[in-house]
This record gives structure tokens, sequence and C-alpha cells, in this order.
């Protein structure tokens, strides 16, 4: 009944090159992501899930400094690189974390991994906040069972998939203070301006571990740079397609009606 950790990480990005070792306060990104993930409770290992290509190995030497595990697999499908670590450890779930998430708040992942176990669903997440604070937990036989049903070449968009209460078990978690609600923005790395935000984010709050809550408490009291997302910009979706934001969150809250609630 294993709970493996994924970080879903390569070194080929094209608006921030190489984001996931760019450093930010004395650690690569990738690192501090490591280190959240290391405050989570009942996870048997922690892998970062990357590809064969060259240019990846090092994440290989950034796991070993860590002493966490790796697994090299495809370079274009990210569901092949997470059944195949889940098998190798004989998993019940995963989680995924992308590689650009320096902000995954460990006590909300704790509190998700939680109650998707005493549930027994198949897909949990934490909503209504921004993107980027947030990780999924799978079961792997629900896994297995999206991999049937999807093109795996285009599994980088894995949730638009699996966060379907139609086909799934889901279950989400959100918050009973308003104040967290914050689902028009965005706290990953993806950009320059992204980098900029994070940047400021660590040079105004000084903790070893930055949660979410001290976000909301530097936003109350301070603009943060490049942190709204207005419902009017575009983002991409599957086989070329793009949406508006503000229509995404509308699909979004629909799945969200349709699955176990959870608060915190």
């Amino acid at each position: 009944m294993k709970t493996i950790a994924c970080i879903i990480a390569r070194t080929n990005s094209t608006r921030l090159p190489q984001k996931v070792l760019l450093e930010v306060n004395g650690r690569r990104v990738i690192e501090h992501i490591i280190n959240r993930i290391k405050e989570v409770k009942n996870i048997d290992e922690i892998y970062i899930a990357t590809s064969t290509h060259p240019d990846d190995k090092i994440l290989g030497q950034i796991a070993y400094q860590n002493n966490i595990k790796i697994h090299y697999g495809s370079e274009t499908s990210v569901i092949d690189r997470m059944l195949e670590i889940g098998e190798k450890e004989n998993a019940k779930n995963l989680i995924r974390i992308t590689g650009d998430n320096i902000f995954t708040d460990p006590q909300i992942l704790e509190m998700t991994l939680t109650a998707h176990k005493e549930s027994k669903a198949e897909y949990s997440r934490a909503e209504k906040l921004p993107i980027g604070t947030t990780a999924e937990v799978i079961d792997v036989n629900a896994l297995k069972r999206c991999y049937c049903s999807i093109d795996p070449e285009k599994s980088e968009y894995l949730f638009y998939y699996i966060f379907d209460p139609t086909k799934y078990k889901t279950l989400v978690m959100l918050p009973k203070d308003n104040s967290l609600i914050k689902e028009y923005a965005s706290l990953t790395v993806d950009t320059p301006s992204d980098m900029e935000r994070t940047k400021y984010i660590f040079n105004n709050i000084d903790s070893k571990i930055i949660l979410y809550r001290d976000i909301v408490k530097l936003s109350h009291d301070n603009k943060i740079p490049f942190y709204e997302i207005d419902k009017d910009t575009i983002i991409k979706l599957p086989d070329n397609g793009s949406i508006r934001y503000g229509d995404f969150r509308n699909l979004l809250d629909k799945r969200i009606h349709e699955s176990i609630h959870r608060y915190y």
C-alpha cells in the first residue's frame, strides 16, 4: 500500500529555459520542491520522474544529492513514467507534482493524501487555490484505466483527463476560510515574470518552508507582482486547443461540484 511522490521534471523548457535548475534563495527550483515533499507524512519514496534524454542526466545528480530516487523514462509520456515508477515500487497511490510548482504546499498535500485514503478516492486534489499550490493524489489502478483511454503522448495534461467525476471517484479539498480562496492567481514558475514573482515572495517572507497561508498574508499587505490571472488569459489544452481562463475555471467548477468534498 505504498504512496510514492513523483516530481515530473525535465530540462527542456522553452519559455523559461531550464527553469527547474534556476536558483532561488540559494537553492534550485526543484530542490525547493523536494524539501517541501519531504515535509509530508506517509510518503514512502520521492522520485524525480524525468526522461532518458542526455540533457536530463543532471536531474539524477540532484536526486542523489538530495537523497531521493530518480526514474528515466519517456521523453513525451508523463503517464508512462508514472506507471513505471508505480510498478517498480508496487505502489497503491502516486502523487503527481509538476517541476514548476515551487510553492506546492506540504500541509495541504498531507491533508489531501489523508482524505484520499480515508475516502478510497481514485483522484484527489485541492481546489479554489492559485495554480502551482497543490499536487494530485492518484490511485494506480485508476491511472492504468486512464492510460487505456487517452493518447499517452498528451499526458502532460494528465489532470485534464483524470479529474473527471463521471469516470473516476474524485475528491477535492476546499478551504473553510474564504480568504484562502484565490483561483484567479498563479504561483507556478513557467516564465520570466513568474520567476520575478517567486523571488519577490522569497525576499518578503522569512520562513524555512513558505506555506500558502504565508503568501496570502503577504498579498493582503503588498501587491505581489504577476500574481493575478485575468479571466481572458488564454491557456493551452490538449490537441493544440486553447480556452479562456474564465471558461476553464467554469469547467473545473463543474467537476468540483460533482466530486466528493472535504474541507480544511
